[in-house]
């Protein structure tokens, strides 16, 4: 029970480093910021995390069940003000307290496993493997609150959930750690935080593209991303004895990258044809997240620090592919707005609706797409066509201005996915010095 408990505090910590994607339309329409100013609610969590992991897990390896309790009782507290913040900047700095938080929870549970576990190794895999089912479930699991429930339901539905795990360090007896740190693995590190940059795309990007590019419900795209961290979580049980750490990784890796770029020459929307890059994405993310992680532990005489360096990389990481992938996502929609417009006009002219109804559609159209460029959303192809005949006529030329869409949509996605390969490939260079190291 305790074991089940730390994991699930890992998950959910790691959880709200991607939790709120899909409410940040929602939570711009609630305070009054720009929409570039809207994304600090994710990059401020996972900016924080980077920073406060590796003091953390220095305060963690003193006091683990203390500051695992602190930790959670922090997290719970920033969670509830999230849910009930007045204001943007308030939501802002309690997802900061949040991060610090989630660093003292995840970094301890590391050390409560190990002695719960009795073994290291069994622990960190139980801590890797919560992590990445938190990150890879966090914006499905988002999405679906907040199209049931707002917003507002994903941070206080964590608060009885985190409360509940300080049940797991009852009884935990205390165990000081007095061995000397050592230096991290800069090589292993570094090559986690390309991976996490490219993990952006799969973890992100897809589901946006699922829900706000081809209208999907969270609820069925929460379905079709589970491929993702199901497929991780079967290969890295499954990774044959005879293949090293090191290989493993670098397969992960180009694994990985071979997702992201089939993701990014999808040749029409559909989320069938994310299938079988997510399948390849799992794979990587299998090998890779755990095998880096290991070699950063490797040899390291104290597992709770290096944890915490571990974690700083990999949030480092994300905080690197928001910053690089969000702007190319921007100017590539915004230009291929006006393909879509232009192949929208032909659509309209070719359609066998009235000729002289023709001028009008085009115009609400037109508004329609002006409307949702301010409120930084896709367009609604149906609203632009409220109170017009239900006719195959009408419902014909329907469907072919949301076949532009979603072609627009599909090809505006292209660019950010494989800017995303292209940097877990970068992966493969410090991942040659400890190939190196190692052998």
């Amino acid at each position: 029970m305790r074991r089940a408990l730390l994991a699930l505090g890992v998950g959910l910590a790691l959880a709200d480093s991607s939790i709120v994607t899909l409410a940040l339309p929602e939570i711009l329409g609630e305070f009054d910021v720009a929409i570039t100013t809207v994304a600090w609610v994710l990059t401020s969590f996972n900016l924080v995390l980077a920073v406060v992991a590796v003091p953390a897990a220095y305060v963690a390896r003193r006091r683990p069940r203390g500051s695992f309790a602190v930790g959670v009782v922090v997290f719970a507290t920033a969670s509830l003000v999230c849910g009930l913040a007045p204001s943007f900047e308030v939501l802002v700095g309690a997802r900061c307290v949040q991060a610090v938080g989630a660093g003292l929870l995840v970094a301890a549970a590391l050390d409560l496993l190990s002695q719960l576990e009795g073994s290291d190794e069994a622990a960190l895999r139980t801590w890797v493997a919560a992590g990445v089912l938190g990150a890879a479930l966090g914006p499905a699991a988002g999405g679906v609150l907040t199209q049931l429930l707002g917003w507002e339901s994903i941070f206080l539905a964590q608060v009885p959930l985190a409360l509940a795990l300080l049940y797991a360090v009852r009884g935990v007896d205390y165990r000081p750690v007095r061995t000397p740190t050592g230096r991290p693995s800069l090589t292993a590190n570094a090559a986690l935080l390309f991976v996490a940059g490219g993990l952006v795309a799969a973890l992100f990007l897809v589901v946006l593209l699922l829900v706000d590019g081809w209208g999907m419900s969270p609820a069925a795209a929460g379905l079709v991303v589970t491929v993702m961290p199901l497929t991780a979580i079967a290969v890295a049980r499954l990774r044959p004895a005879s293949l090293g750490v090191v290989q493993g990784v670098a397969c992960g890796v180009v694994l990985l990258a071979g997702g992201l770029a089939a993701l990014a020459l999808m040749p029409r929307a559909g989320w069938g044809w994310t299938v079988p890059p997510q399948l390849l994405v799992g794979a990587g993310l299998g090998l890779t997240v755990g095998g880096l992680t290991e070699l950063a532990l490797r040899g390291r005489p104290d597992q709770v620090v290096h944890g915490g360096w571990t974690i700083a990389a990999r949030h480092a990481g994300v905080v690197l592919g928001l910053v690089l992938l969000a702007p190319v996502l921007t100017t590539a929609l915004d230009d291929n707005r006006e393909e879509a417009i232009r192949a929208g006009a032909a659509v309209v002219l070719d359609s066998e609706i009235p000729p002289l109804d023709k001028l009008g559609v085009a115009q609400d159209v037109l508004d329609e797409v002006d409307r949702s460029s301010e409120l930084g959303e896709l367009p609604d192809v149906e609203r632009a066509f409220e109170g017009r005949p239900d006719e195959p006529e009408w419902r014909a030329l329907i469907a072919g201005l949301q076949e532009q869409l979603d072609r627009a949509v599909t090809s505006a996605f292209s660019g950010p996915f494989l800017l995303a390969a292209a940097l877990t490939l970068c992966a493969l260079v410090p991942l040659a010095f400890v190939r190196r190291r190692v052998a």
